[in-house]
């Protein structure tokens, strides 16, 4: 009967008021209850890798936007590449430099394409004729 006195003897101590934690656990419980938020340095740590992430989100947007204006102005130069060929084939002369023939007859419309470079809505157009091609002043090597 001896081991029924030890579980006896914590009942009783328990019921007494006694505690019944060691010095180790007691300690523990109270960093744990004074631990209520995060360090400088965690809040540091999380706000460079949020900004770091933050900053590879962008670059892969912003390259996207760019290669996206890049094909918006190689189909605007193919179309208009087109239309100038065509205006060749039915007057028999080459439109001039500011694609103006192009604009004022029946090919293109009363407007003529912007780059997405450009961003303006006005009714002058950023490609030029040089002769052969139509050229874009933002995009010249393309």
């Amino acid at each position: 009967m001896r081991i029924n006195t030890m579980a006896s003897c914590r009942a009783a101590i328990c019921q007494a008021g006694a505690s019944t934690s060691t010095p180790i656990a007691e300690r523990q419980h109270r960093y744990r209850s004074s631990r209520r938020g995060m360090s400088l340095l965690e809040v540091i740590a999380a706000v460079i890798v949020a900004s770091m992430l933050a900053i590879t989100g962008l670059m892969f947007v912003r390259t996207q936007g760019q290669a996206s204006a890049e094909r918006t102005c190689m189909g605007h130069r193919s179309r208009l590449q087109q239309d100038a060929e065509l205006y060749q084939r039915e007057t028999g002369k080459s439109p001039d430099s500011k694609l103006e023939a192009i604009r004022n007859g029946d090919y293109s419309g009363n407007r003529l394409p912007q780059c997405p470079m450009h961003g303006n809505t006005s009714t002058q157009t950023n490609y030029r004729w040089d002769g052969s091609n139509v050229v874009c002043k933002y995009h010249p090597g393309s």
